[in-house]
């Protein structure tokens, strides 16, 4: 059934190169596939409205009376809220006004970066919280439990269309393009030049014979300059701009992350669905819900020391082409099906 929804965030703003932006903005499109869907940016940044998106004023709590106009002049039956700074107390607080601008919609929360609350929070955030939080970790959601919300677990998507395998002939000629040798083999990082990303270790990769690594750098966020010179000292080349980024998967041979700190990412990295859908395997540390999604294999590999990265990247190197494995079932449209058929059972009548 076609149904009116809501989504609704803080940073709905271009270039998509942060996961939750990238979150939102993907989840909007796959949503319009189906339903009528109008997209609000509560602008934090004060840089204005992103493509094919309603801004309103930045409200600390969704109280102002603009956001109130533009959520009830749509009547909503689902609204789906993806908090930039995730599940706060702050942004549990949100959901109380996005039910009182909107009491017969079902409201779902999306929270992409873990958040442990503490006992005495509990009530609170029970008194406010959505009809349906979604969480992209079984740690999360026993958390949740925890906190006695409804939760369900979801995974993040791919745009599968978008994040294909190379076709022929075309990475030798988009390695051209850009300036790489083509007897390189090619490793590739993609998210914040920030040191929660412990970025540093892949250092070891790059002194490897005959191997570059490249990391490209979110535009989104500010830059650790420090950061950069030292990645640039350990032979790591630097990009911080605007690229295709689906160019550079398709030019690659492995793709690697090295995240450690819940704060460095969303659960699920974007980059890392990306990369498979591109046809890259991937050398990754188990961070956040990546293994509840996507089980270890010949083409997702997991490592928790230098030595571990090592062994699998030299293997990787000595076995040729790895198969990886098809990411149809975590594109956009499925997150989106998934998400609103949850909701739906949690309308008001």
């Amino acid at each position: 059934m076609k149904r009116r929804v809501i989504v609704i965030s803080e940073d709905f703003v271009e270039p998509w190169d942060e996961g939750i932006k990238n979150f939102s903005w993907n989840l909007g499109r796959a949503l319009k596939e189906d339903h009528e869907v109008r997209l609000i940016n509560v602008d934090r940044s004060g840089v204005g409205s992103g493509v094919d998106t309603t801004r309103v004023p930045s409200s600390r709590l969704f109280a102002h009376p603009r956001l109130r106009r533009r959520i009830t002049e749509f009547d909503p039956e689902l609204i789906i809220y993806v908090p930039s700074p995730s599940s706060t107390l702050a942004s549990f607080g949100r959901c109380f006004f996005l039910r009182r601008h909107a009491p017969r919609a079902a409201i779902g929360m999306v929270a992409l970066i873990p958040r442990r609350h503490r006992w005495m929070a509990k009530a609170m955030v029970t008194s406010v919280a959505p009809d349906l939080l979604f969480v992209p970790s079984y740690r999360s959601l026993l958390h949740s439990y925890q906190l006695k919300l409804d939760s369900k677990l979801i995974p993040v998507g791919v745009d599968v269309d978008k994040f294909r395998l190379p076709g022929d002939g075309e990475k030798v000629a988009l390695r051209r393009r850009f300036g790489i040798s083509e007897s390189k083999y090619v490793y590739l990082h993609v998210g914040h030049l920030s040191r929660k990303r412990n970025l540093e270790a892949l250092a070891v990769l790059a002194r490897r014979p005959g191997a570059e690594l490249i990391v490209i750098g979110s535009t989104s966020t500010e830059e650790d300059v420090e950061l950069r010179a030292r990645l640039e000292s350990l032979r790591i080349r630097v990009i911080r701009e605007v690229v295709p980024i689906s160019e550079f998967y398709r030019l690659a041979d492995c793709y690697v992350f090295p995240v450690v700190d819940s704060d460095g990412c969303v659960e699920i990295p974007l980059s890392v669905l990306e990369a498979l859908a591109s046809g890259l395997p991937v050398l990754t540390r188990p961070f956040g819900g990546l293994r509840d999604h996507l089980p270890p294999g010949d083409d997702v590999r997991y490592w928790d020391n230098e030595d571990e990265l090592c062994v699998h990247a030299d293997s990787l190197r000595a076995n040729g082409v790895t198969k990886v494995r098809a990411m149809d079932s975590f594109s956009w449209r499925n997150v989106a099906t998934s998400i609103v058929s949850s909701l739906e059972t949690r309308l008001k009548t």
